[in-house]
């Protein structure tokens, strides 16, 4: 009696499952690399997310104590709201009076962090503003 398959020396099964098997490894190292992939976009998203939600809070803090300044000249700042999303500081304002006036607010939000400095020539009758810039660290308020 002769069998189907010339003897090689090899069962042809043993092919079969050797390169199922390599395949299934290579599927599994892919799979796993998208995975690490997606994880990382999430949280360098969150990190974004939480940087512009910090920005945006600085931002309603200084135009808050821009309003606080324009109905009482005597306002010195030194609050801090609190928002759902995070918290915003308002530091001690500078300066005396309707002119030359020195604002900084902070906003946080998760673990960012962002900070702006604003120089107010004139609050009454109509606010100007000489700078409103972000800064990575204050240098003209305490």
């Amino acid at each position: 009696m002769q069998t189907p398959f010339p003897s090689t020396g090899t069962k042809p099964g043993y092919i079969l499952l050797i390169s199922i098997l390599i395949i299934g490894a290579v599927c599994s190292v892919i799979l796993t690399s998208l995975l690490a992939l997606g994880i990382n976009a999430l949280h360098v998203s969150l990190s974004v997310q939480q940087s512009n939600q910090a920005l945006a809070l600085a931002q309603g803090c200084a135009d808050y104590a821009l309003l606080q300044l324009r109905a009482s000249p005597l306002y010195a700042g030194n609050e801090v709201l609190t928002y759902p999303t995070g918290t915003c500081e308002i530091l001690t304002i500078g300066g005396i009076g309707n002119s030359n006036r020195l604002l900084c607010s902070e906003g946080q939000s998760g673990d960012a962090t962002r900070k702006l400095e604003l120089v107010v020539n004139q609050v009454l009758p109509q606010t100007k503003m000489y700078s409103w810039q972000e800064v990575a660290n204050f240098s003209l308020c305490e």
